[in-house]
């Protein structure tokens, strides 16, 4: 899968040898966008975090998009069934439609597989993101590093897709299933 998409993105699934660049761009993004939400101990938490998914991720066998700007790789998203499992933009190029492009390109693989909800784990720099782009908080939660640093997020999912065309799903059916994904994820 290669699309070309304004400002001449390019968005294609990720080849082996992209790894050292997707881990230089999530580690630069979390360094420089989520400093201004997180503190430095929560960053550095965030930043092992990412390493250990990082060496899960091959494991978990995600589909990764990269998306490139003539041939630099200047983003990355990974999904897993249900799960946007990580969605990152190099620091130097937010703001540019890369990260929209990206998790378009999620959601279109999920539709394709017949899922028609994804949820995230959505770091507080990136909810605002997730939120313009139709997903919805059900959970405020918080991941604990190995350290015993907490590091508040957001469960957010969004409806994607539905098997009639046009079809669209009530807004208390919707609140059924963010119940649902939260008692699923939270056993409350």
């Amino acid at each position: 899968m290669t699309k070309t998409h304004p400002n001449h993105i390019k968005i294609r699934l990720a080849q082996p040898q992209d790894r050292n660049q997707i881990f230089d761009i999530q580690r630069d993004a979390i360094q420089i966008l989520c400093s201004r939400d997180y503190n430095p101990e929560q960053i550095q938490a965030l930043l092992n975090y990412a390493e250990l998914d990082q060496s899960q991720r091959e494991g978990r066998k995600d589909i990764v998009f990269v998306a490139e700007i003539g041939e630099k790789i200047v983003g990355f998203s990974a999904y897993s069934r249900y799960w946007v499992n990580a969605l990152y933009v190099h620091p130097q190029y937010v703001r540019q439609g890369i990260g929209t492009e990206l998790l378009k390109a999620i959601e279109s693989e999920a539709c394709s597989q017949n899922v028609n909800t994804l949820a995230v784990c959505a770091s507080i720099t990136a909810k605002p993101f997730y939120e313009a782009s139709g997903y919805q908080e059900f959970n405020k939660t918080y991941i604990n590093s190995s350290s015993g640093i907490y590091i508040p997020c957001s469960r957010m999912q969004k409806w994607l897709c539905s098997t009639t065309e046009g079809e669209q799903l009530p807004s208390d059916s919707l609140t059924v299933i963010c119940r649902f994904f939260q008692w699923v994820l939270t056993g409350k």
